[in-house]
């Protein structure tokens, strides 16, 4: 039996902080700023008179627009528009009141003049021009449906919300007879004005009414379906944007919300398949592919999200997040050198990243590049300085580097910081260890072993159980091997026995329980525990050398020569049982 063995093999934990990239753009909800937006039917079916026919019943063709946001310049209702005056019919006096009836053709034809001024205003996109002109138009005819719709478009122009809701409002209120058409737009664009206010159940409300009257109304059903997106209701999202890839199976955008309304459902297959074809439409579309990258981390496919993430990198090499998430999975894959490059650029681009830095310093670690990994993780103290994560790896470098007492002081400072964070606490009673500092080092093991334990008690989620019993396993054989370095055996016994509690299979640890029980001189049960592992391994040469050494402190010698036999059986060259088995043969006593 060997004089010296160690139970404890355990590497000093590297804690790498998650992956903190996200899309370049949010994938649910398009900013003003980057993709179309819906131009948004003004719906006026009503004009103001006979002077001028303005043919307000022709919408503007909305493109293609990923979500209710900021309202962009578009094609407006110009397709019937007169390009001069039309003929206009003789007014009717009414003989009773010449100068009521004076008064109202003179308000009937500043009107129409304004109507028109507004129109091409709106030609021009000049929405100031335009909103002065809607605005004196419906002043002068104020039940007029068509001016309060242009109206409320142009305030969506400037986003003026407010503004916008009002006007279209009132143009509802006035259009009570407006063709199904023209209601359904008038409903879109109310609920687009809601939309922008942060008003979602109100917006949602006048698109589903807007579908209501009109079910393959496409604005309405975008609209919609990228509002639900931008709620995070995925399921309720997914219908409409399967109707809307019928309509139009060419607008990536729609395959792009889909893909991501499948992801976020567990249909990754089916994500896969809607980001590829938001790709086959828009192959240099970097935020498509990046999220198909990360669909291909999830689905587990690590080499085909590096290998998009290049993708996107060969057309756009500063692509941060791309880099970010690039050295991410390099570190998962164990590419140390792979991911510095990665983590090196992405620094060079935010240098003030603190994920940026810390990952880089983990590559380094790895690497055992340390001074470089001590130069990030300094970076990322002075940006984070409250980062336990950052300490504890701080303080394994020092215990690398024999620096035992910054190495105490850095794994305090994380457990300060997080009192819960286990691998701190593993790692500071190790260090103890190896400073002999004993009680203190079986204090943090102690103190691992009841936080686990309670928090083990409390769950009843079966992966964090077995998560935690790996930590209190950790804790019981951290105890065992303080114990075996003082000589309590006894101490040391009961620890491994409860470590077998939580893993009976554990052949090492039932090993140490053996090796315990010999040293306490309770040969019996180190006998039954040896013959325990032979039955579950019978080929363990080691188990028969260690139960060979106690038979023959039970005074059985030739049941002990037997054990070394075997043990030399399966393994020749086992110097332990060689050297046993001459002793005995030559009748030496035990040394």
């Amino acid at each position: 039996m060997k004089k010296t063995f160690l139970l404890l093999s355990l590497a000093l934990p590297l804690v790498a902080h998650a992956q903190e990239a996200a899309p370049v753009e949010n994938p649910t909800v398009v900013a003003p700023e980057v993709a179309p937006v819906p131009e948004v039917a003004p719906a006026p079916e009503v004009a103001p008179v006979p002077e001028v026919a303005p043919v307000p019943e022709v919408a503007p063709v909305p493109e293609v627009a990923p979500a209710p946001t900021t309202p962009e310049t578009g094609t407006i209702p110009t397709e019937n528009a007169p390009t001069s005056p039309a003929q206009v019919a003789p007014v009717q006096v009414a003989p009773t009141s010449p100068v009521a009836s004076l008064d109202e053709v003179a308000r009937t034809r500043e009107a129409t003049v304004a109507y028109n001024q507004g129109l091409a205003a709106l030609k021009k996109s000049d929405w100031d021009t335009a909103a002065q002109n809607f605005g004196r138009a419906a002043a002068f005819s104020p039940g007029d449906a068509g001016a309060l719709s242009f109206l409320g478009y142009v305030r969506l122009q400037q986003k003026r919300w407010d503004d916008a809701l009002n006007a279209l409002l009132a143009a509802q209120d006035s259009g009570k007879n407006l063709d199904v058409r023209a209601q359904s737009q008038l409903l879109n664009n109310i609920g687009f004005a809601h939309w922008n206010k942060d008003e979602f159940p109100a917006a949602k409300t006048a698109f589903e009414a807007a579908l209501a009257l009109d079910k393959d109304y496409f604005d309405a059903r975008y609209n919609l379906a990228f509002a639900y997106l931008s709620r995070d209701q995925f399921a309720d999202a997914l219908p409409h944007l399967r109707l809307l890839s019928a309509q139009n199976a060419k607008d990536s955008a729609i395959w792009d919300g889909m893909a991501e309304a499948l992801q976020q459902t567990g249909n990754l297959s089916g994500a896969l398949g809607a980001y590829k074809k938001a790709l086959a439409i828009e192959p240099r579309n970097s935020n498509y592919r990046f999220k198909f990258a990360l669909a291909l981390v999830e689905s587990d496919r690590r080499a085909d999200a590096i290998a998009q993430l290049k993708q996107i990198l060969d057309t756009t090499p500063n692509n941060a997040p791309a880099l970010l998430q690039l050295g991410d999975l390099h570190l998962k894959s164990n590419h140390w050198g792979d991911a510095a490059t990665a983590l090196k650029r992405y620094v060079a681009l935010r240098a003030t990243d603190f994920t940026g830095r810390f990952n880089l310093g983990v590559a380094y670690d790895y690497a055992a590049k340390f001074d470089d990994a001590l130069a990030q993780y300094a970076e990322a103290e002075k940006l984070r300085p409250d980062d336990a994560a950052t300490k504890n790896n701080v303080g394994r470098i020092y215990f690398k580097r024999d620096r035992l007492d910054e190495a105490v002081t850095k794994f305090n400072q994380a457990l300060k910081i997080d009192p819960e964070f286990y691998d701190a606490r593993i790692n500071l009673a190790i260090v103890l260890a190896a400073q002999k500092n004993w009680d203190a080092s079986s204090a943090q093991w102690q103190t691992l072993a009841a936080t686990v334990e309670k928090r083990r008690t409390a769950t009843t989620d079966a992966s964090l159980k077995k998560s935690l019993a790996a930590r209190l396993a950790t804790a019981y054989s951290g105890l065992a091997s303080n114990d075996l370095a003082q000589n309590k055996f006894k101490a040391a016994a009961a620890d491994y026995k409860r470590l077998l509690v939580l893993n009976p299979g554990d052949l090492e640890a039932r090993s140490g329980l053996g090796r315990a029980l010999y040293q306490a001189k309770d040969f019996v049960g180190a006998e039954a525990t040896y013959r325990e592992i032979l039955t579950r391994d019978p080929k363990n040469a080691s188990a028969y050398n260690d139960l060979g050494v106690v038979l023959e402190a039970k005074k059985d010698r030739k049941g002990a020569l037997d054990a070394y036999s075997q043990a030399l059986q399966l393994q020749p060259d086992h110097g332990e049982a060689q050297s046993n088995v001459a002793r005995l043969k030559s009748k030496a006593t035990l040394g």
